[in-house]
């Protein structure tokens, strides 16, 4: 029999329980079960922290199609993920003394928030393929190097933070979070009481926004003529404080050539400032699978980061041993996973493809 993958070019609101004969979503149902069972078994799966004051969202066609969740118990979040399987799994920055209220801020009575970074990197000048919500190796690379940036150039000489105050986390797709987690209890207790001014704070001085030439501060100032190549150049502006009187004696082409490149250097960063911001974000269980790719949402450790290559240790090990005939029935770009490509002639994918079809809304058929 063949079974068309329809129901996801128009993702619908109803819940996938509600479309049991669409006979590829409760396939893909089963394998999101299967690998909940696992990820709880050997704890991949994230039990947020204080579980009653956190809000829990979840959807399967969309990201988010319900939120104001709530659970007395570690062990009635863990029960509700198993018979729910969401294709996404949220929890909240906050914690809230209400969690399960409709509303803002103000109604959930927020009195705490993790602080958080999410990367999250678009295409890229040297990625192949045409679709933006598509991924390779080069966006992927560019993801993990600017979460290098943000930590190795931002997070531990500006702040005093150490590797091991940091949580780094593969969002699943083509970005990483990065949980700010101070041993020192005191520090943390802090800086999880900021609000969401102090918060807009940090993030406008990650990304630059508030810098003045007129007096450039000790770590842009390190930041800005580490990654100048023009030896001349960092060797003047080094000896100065007030670069723009520097660069104001420039002629006009000069000028703007410096002032271009301190730009360039500034907008390296593709952060999500809603994350920091926001006092009722939500962001993705880690440990959980991303519906718009199955993969995982996987923590790694600063010292492995170097190593890891989303598209070969993202993937959970059964998703890359059983394999479906299919007919693809569009063009889409190609994806190596586990060095093996597939294209739209491939005949014979790895679940994990599948899921990856399934979750980009891709024309396709089972073949059985």
């Amino acid at each position: 029999m063949i079974y068309m993958n329809k129901i996801v070019l128009n993702p619908l609101k109803n819940k996938p329980e509600e479309y049991k004969g669409n006979k590829i979503l409760e396939r893909i149902r089963e394998y999101y079960k299967e690998y909940f069972i696992q990820a709880i078994k050997r704890k991949w799966l994230e039990i947020p922290e204080d579980i009653s004051h956190r809000e829990i969202g979840f959807g399967y066609l969309k990201k988010v199609e319900d939120r104001n969740l709530s659970f007395d118990s570690d062990k009635d979040y863990l029960k509700w993920v198993l018979e729910k399987t969401p294709f996404h799994l949220y929890k909240s920055l906050s914690y809230m003394e209400y969690p399960h209220l409709f509303g803002g801020a103000q109604q959930k009575k927020i009195f705490k928030r993790e602080i958080a970074f999410d990367i999250d990197v678009h295409r890229v000048k040297k990625c192949t393929h045409r679709d933006e919500g598509w991924i390779c190796k080069y966006c992927l690379e560019e993801a993990k190097n600017q979460t290098f940036i943000l930590i190795d150039e931002f997070l531990i000489p500006d702040f005093g933070l150490s590797k091991n105050d940091l949580r780094i986390v593969f969002s699943g797709n083509r970005g990483y979070h990065i949980y700010i987690k101070p041993q020192d209890r005191e520090i943390r207790d802090t800086i999880e009481h900021w609000n969401r001014y102090q918060r807009r704070y940090l993030i406008e001085y990650i990304l630059g926004k508030n810098l003045s030439l007129n007096y450039v501060g000790s770590g842009w100032k390190r930041r800005i003529l580490n990654n100048i190549k023009n030896k001349q150049l960092r060797t003047q502006l080094s000896k100065y404080d007030n670069w723009k009187k520097l660069i104001d004696k420039k002629n006009e082409k000069d000028k703007n050539k410096i002032i271009n490149l301190i730009n360039s250097i500034k907008n390296r960063l593709e952060l999500d400032e809603k994350v920091m911001e926001d006092d009722i974000r939500l962001l993705r269980v880690i440990g959980s699978l991303h519906g718009y790719t199955g993969f995982m949402v996987k923590e790694i450790k600063y010292n492995s980061l170097e190593y890891f290559n989303p598209l070969n240790h993202a993937i959970f090990s059964k998703f890359n041993k059983e394999y479906y005939n299919v007919k693809i029935n569009q063009k889409i770009d190609s994806l190596r996973i586990k060095d093996r490509l597939y294209t739209h002639r491939s005949r014979e994918i790895p679940v994990i493809m599948l899921l990856f079809l399934f979750g980009h809304g891709v024309d396709f058929e089972i073949l059985d």
